[in-house]
């Protein structure tokens, strides 16, 4: 009997064992296929997208410039072959012999023809010569949000066309591919997608503009549709690189400021307000007034730079040789108030809002306390003293004497598009509002085109059609050596219309440090004009 039980029980034992023995070699079998199921499923990021940013013709302002690269799967087929390679193209190629995975590969000139090399043509974000790089602006370094201008302000529409490209890779256990040879899988999610922002600017007059202002240090242009306001071509000098945005974090010139969204002292160009205030308020146009050199204010002197006096002159004259006199007698006639109150209306001492954050900044008029100086009137009415205004505003001066009178709201973002093809919404737009009469547009724009046939404007005139415009040379109380009075840092500025029979864009043009509108702003305007009409005749 207990021979039996013990026999039993130790049947049992066995059964039991067995069936933990099984039990672990399914468990284990199983977590080991598992293991080996995800071992085997290697994906390789190749590229990713982002919405596009486009000009107002649906061209692309980003996504231009194309690169090389190849996905390799590491075998001796793919490593002898780019071996070959560097020896055709004559640079190194930065392939891994010892690599065990599946990796990228810039590729630059050469082109790899193998088994396990894939080539892609890759879209770069930013060009090198980047068209309008501070208004598109650029990417945080992890690549995946905007970190400045439109990249920046409008993150979150340009995120929802987000896509990748990716190749899935078959693997063993080690890494080491199942199946030499075999494609990998290619997987697209929303890749390129067409969706995106479209902005008011126009590429080839953005590009125009950017030629014409190579060889400039500092400065800034822009291009303004005279009857709605939209910014066609906005640049700034210097830009940065946004494919190394390290290489200008040191440099003196600050590249990362916006330099047509910065306000500056304006000169002359201001004189264009003065007039008109004084005109709308009963001002004739041929009332004579006598320049002797120098006009004294409350005892202050202010100096014509003709100092042996321009003699007697009316508005038209004046405007043709910058008389400072003049204008300044002019602005004491019409008062400081009156002319402040004008140049707000046509959009001084306002940023402009292109939405998400994205403004210009809003530059200075004279507080009614400080015009209770004469001289502070005195200063203004030249464009000196404590005015300071951007180019875009500038622009703004320009769209209104040009239009008939109209000030304008400038405009940066014309809509949105899902297709690329068609804009599905457009942003808000403000109906221009008339400050001044066509009559004196009329009278004003006059004497810009005599500034540029006879007066200061001439080396700004087009070789093709006419235009008119203003030059000036603002004093900026800064000095490169604060020793030397001659030294004194002045900002070159030439602002007009295109083409003067029926405008259409207001164009201006800053150097800092340039000295002289005439000789140094003055042709960057006529290159400019001259590309438009080019442009317009293809």
């Amino acid at each position: 009997m207990g021979r039996r039980v013990m026999g039993l029980y130790a049947a049992l034992v066995v059964l039991f064992g067995g069936m933990l023995c099984r039990l672990y070699a399914l468990s284990g079998g199983g977590l080991l296929a598992s293991a080996a199921n995800t071992q085997s499923a290697f994906l390789l990021e190749v590229d990713r997208t982002r919405g596009i940013i486009y000009d107002r013709d649906l061209e692309p302002l980003v996504g231009t410039h194309s690169r090389t690269v190849a996905a390799v799967q590491p075998s001796p087929e793919a490593n002898t072959a780019l071996a070959e390679a560097v020896n055709e193209y004559g640079y190194p190629l930065e392939f891994d012999p010892a690599a065990s995975r599946p990796y990228l590969l810039e590729l630059g000139e050469a082109r790899v023809f193998a088994p396990n090399v894939e080539m892609f043509t890759l879209q770069d974000r930013y060009a090198q010569n980047q068209l309008a790089p501070h208004i598109v602006g650029y990417l945080a370094p992890e690549g995946d949000r905007g970190a400045a201008g439109i990249e920046l302000a409008y993150d979150e529409a340009l995120q929802q066309y987000d896509g990748s490209l990716s190749l899935r890779y078959t693997l063993d256990a080690s890494g080491q591919a199942l199946r030499t040879g075999e494609l990998p899988q290619v997987v697209r999610e929303n890749y390129q997608d067409p969706g995106g922002v479209v902005l008011t600017l126009d590429a080839e007059i953005q590009r125009a503009a950017q030629t014409a202002m190579e060889g400039v240090e500092k400065g800034a242009a822009v291009v303004m549709d005279v009857h709605t306001g939209d910014l066609v071509a906005v640049v700034s000098v210097p830009a940065y690189d946004a494919n190394h945005l390290a290489e200008s974090l040191h440099d003196p010139n600050s590249p990362f400021v916006n330099r047509a969204f910065s306000p500056y002292n304006v000169g002359s160009t201001f004189k264009l307000v003065t007039a008109a205030a004084a005109l709308e308020n009963g001002y004739g146009r041929n009332t004579p007034y006598t320049c002797l050199g120098a006009i004294d204010v409350d005892g202050q002197i202010f100096h014509c730079h003709w100092r042996i006096g321009h003699g007697e002159l009316d508005l038209k004259k004046a405007v043709e040789v910058s008389c400072n006199p003049f204008f300044i007698h002019l602005g004491l006639e019409t008062g400081g108030k009156t002319i402040v109150s004008l140049a707000r209306e046509i959009g001084f001492s306002k940023a402009a809002d292109f939405g998400g954050g994205l403004t210009t900044q809003s530059g200075t008029l004279p507080t009614d306390n400080e015009l209770k100086d004469p001289a502070a009137v005195a200063n203004l009415s030249f464009g000196q003293g404590s005015l300071t205004a951007t180019p875009v505003q500038i622009a703004q001066m320009l769209s209104t004497v040009a239009n008939g009178g109209y000030a304008v709201t400038p405009r940066l973002v014309e809509g949105f598009t899902e297709d690329g093809e068609t804009i599905r919404s457009h942003t808000p737009s403000y109906a221009p509002n008339q400050v001044i009469s066509k009559r004196t547009s009329d009278i004003l724009r006059e004497c810009l085109v005599s500034n540029m046939e006879e007066g200061s404007g001439i080396k700004a005139k087009p070789l093709y059609g006419t235009a008119g415009g203003k030059t000036a040379s603002a004093q900026t109380g800064l000095y490169r050596d604060p020793e030397q009075e001659e030294s004194e840092i002045v900002h070159a500025w030439f602002a007009g219309y295109y083409p003067a029979e029926q405008p259409q864009y207001a164009i201006t043009v800053l150097v800092e440090g340039g000295e002289s509108g005439s000789d140094t702003a003055g042709p960057i305007f006529r290159r400019i004009a001259d590309a438009i009409h080019l442009l317009q005749m293809k």
